[in-house]
Parts: C-alpha cells; structure tokens; sequence
C-alpha cells in the first residue's frame, strides 16, 4: 500500500526570488505553489498598472503605501492592512497614490499557469 503524501514544504527569502520589471517603476516577484500562485509587488510614486483581468481570482494585500484599485470602474483606495478581492475574470488596475512607495502580496487562485505581460501571457488588457 502506498502512501498519499502531500509534497514536501518549501522555502525561500524574496532576495532570492528573481526581480522582473513589469511596468515603469513596477517590479514583481513570483511564487508558485502546487495550487496558487504569490506575487510581491513594489511600486514607485506615480506608476500606475494599466486595467486588465485574468481568469484566477485575486486576494492583495497593502503592506506599504497607498494604492488605488479600479475594479469594474468602482476606484477604492487602499493603505497598509487593507486587503481586496478580486473574482476572476474582472478588470481591475491600479496606481500608487502619494509619494511613499507601495508594496503589496497578491496571491492567485488557482495557480497561474502564465506569467502576465511577458510576451507568454493568458492575461488580457481591457
């Protein structure tokens, strides 16, 4: 008889997760897991994301700064504590709000299964 065994846990420090430079002062960092996808993103002053959507849903969550989302054309803005959540399929956007530099985890679900913006991607502007 075998044994169903969930995989084995893994580890790692931002630092060793690759930078990519999505947009004019706009990096990101993934993690992909079994079943979601986490994205550490860094925002400069005044970078803005253009509108999208995508087919996973989408949890963020402020760590630093202030940012406003526009989801389904509704804007809301957002500062360090603050989560949104995003079904799939919506389009959303985003741009940073004041001079303090914004970082947020966002975390996809289901996994991503394509990295957005790199010429591979399943995501669609709006």
């Amino acid at each position: 008889m075998t044994e169903n065994r969930p995989p084995a846990a893994t580890h790692a420090t931002w630092s060793d997760v690759t930078i990519e430079h999505v947009f004019p002062g706009i990096t990101r960092q993934t993690v992909q897991a079994a079943n979601q996808t986490l994205i550490r993103y860094v925002y400069s002053p005044d970078s803005v994301f253009p509108e999208h959507h995508h087919p996973e849903e989408q949890v963020t969550c402020v760590l630093s700064g202030q940012i406003e989302f526009t989801v389904e054309g509704k804007r809301v803005l957002l500062g360090p504590g603050e989560v949104a959540v995003i079904p799939p399929n919506i389009p959303h956007g985003a741009k940073v709000i004041g001079e303090i530099t914004v970082e947020t985890l966002n975390t996809l679900s289901p996994r991503r299964s394509a990295s957005p913006y790199s010429g591979d991607d399943k995501v669609s502007t709006a």
